[in-house]
């Protein structure tokens, strides 16, 4: 089972949400609108929209979104927080894997895209990333950009990192669970773990690129920190910056 399907998980993982990357959304959605360049009337696909946090914000400011997620509580709340925010927002619950029967029947493309916070690429594997990014490239219209972050991967083969028993470095991957006293208190069905692909720079750039992407950039980024900032090696996040190239480029 996927732990975004346990409420209990989704609700207290939304409560960490808001806490920490709350009161920076403001000038995340600032960044987002200036990089894709879009405006009052423009379209947005948020991948992974969770309760919202960007979703609304970019609503307010007349782009029309349409968010995607795999948590009904996380999407119930973004409803609750769009209706107390006299907003519309398009959501639709499922898997991104699911993406192109999720969105089947849409005929206009985005004019943008954005997976924000990890939100689903790196928990799927390198090829069903890539069937992924393939999925979003198909729904932008030409020139569009894509913006997603996602673990830096050059922060765990550093140091002590690369020793720890929960990180595979051969597969580059984190082998996830929660602490056993999180099931001891209020739940005693199937425990929760997962595997989290954590990307390199050169490799999320080479999927981007397979999926279509061209002017792939890869910057730093941290919450409330949406600058184009350089990388560096122990920063937790990076941001990919991509486009779909234009008809015949």
């Amino acid at each position: 089972m996927n732990p975004w399907k346990n409420e209990r998980f989704a609700s207290e993982s939304l409560e960490a949400i808001d806490r920490q990357f709350l009161p920076g959304t403001g000038q995340e959605v600032e960044f987002i609108i200036k990089e894709l360049g879009i405006s009052i009337g423009s379209s947005i696909l948020d991948i992974g929209c969770g309760a919202g946090r960007h979703s609304i914000v970019l609503a307010k400011s007349g782009i029309a979104v349409t968010g995607v997620d795999i948590s009904s509580k996380m999407l119930d709340e973004a409803r609750k927080r769009a209706e107390e925010n006299n907003i519309k927002l398009t959501l639709v619950e499922g898997d991104i894997l699911r993406l192109s029967e999720l969105l089947n029947g849409r005929v206009e493309a985005f004019d943008g895209a954005i997976c924000i916070c990890e939100s689903g690429l790196g928990t799927l594997g390198w090829q069903k990333d890539l069937s992924v990014l393939k999925a979003i490239y198909g729904y932008l219209a030409f020139g569009a950009k894509l913006i997603l972050t996602t673990y830096n991967g050059l922060k765990k083969y550093r140091g002590e990192m690369i020793k720890a028993k929960s990180f595979d470095y051969l597969q580059g991957s984190v082998h996830w669970r929660l602490p056993d006293d999180w099931y001891e208190e209020h739940y005693d069905g199937e425990r929760f773990k997962d595997i989290q692909r954590v990307y390199i720079p050169s490799e999320i750039k080479m999927l981007c690129e397979i999926a279509g992407f061209g002017d792939v950039e890869i910057c730093g980024c941290r919450p409330g920190e949406f600058n184009r900032q350089p990388l560096e090696p122990d920063d937790i996040e990076m941001m990919v910056l991509c486009r779909k190239k234009r008809t015949g480029k």
